[in-house]
């Protein structure tokens, strides 16, 4: 006669499953988040600050000036490597070696920068002959540094 027996022992792996599916909603936020201003530098022209999360919109819209996108563009080229950085940290994230906020702070640290290498690096619309003589470049976006600066993220 054969006898067996089978022995199941919980270690919680499916708990932990389920609670990081749970907790995978949550999104990282990245752009002009607070309320800081844009200091005008001398050789701009306007007369008063405004708020960098404004300034972003006028470009990013065209709203007065030509369409100069930097947010959207940026994080739609860089999708895919998001998403995959996320799916390498599954593995971890579930055997307790990375946690998940560290991997959505990481997500953010990689959007913001590029998005400012964006600003750097893509072909905008070429700024008006008065802009460049105002401001003594020829690179859209950058003025000051503040715009590109300022880009920030938080995890929700």
């Amino acid at each position: 006669m054969i006898s067996t027996s089978v022995t199941q022992r919980d270690n919680g792996l499916l708990d932990r499953i389920r609670s990081t599916a749970r907790n995978f909603t949550s999104k990282v936020e990245v752009g002009y988040l607070d309320g800081a201003m844009h200091r005008p530098s001398i050789t701009s022209r306007a007369a008063r600050p405004i708020a960098l999360k404004d300034l972003a919109a006028i470009h990013e819209l065209g709203l007065g000036v030509p369409k100069r996108p930097f947010i959207e563009p940026s994080l739609k080229a860089n999708r895919k490597k998001y998403l995959a950085y996320a799916g390498r940290q599954i593995t971890p994230i579930i055997r307790r070696r990375q946690s998940l906020n560290n991997t959505w702070q990481t997500i953010g640290v990689m959007a913001v920068a590029d998005i400012q290498k964006y600003m750097v690096t893509a072909q905008f619309t070429a700024l008006a002959a008065s802009t460049i003589a105002r401001k003594g470049s020829s690179k859209p976006l950058i003025d000051t540094g503040q715009m590109r600066q300022a880009i920030t993220y938080r995890v929700k």
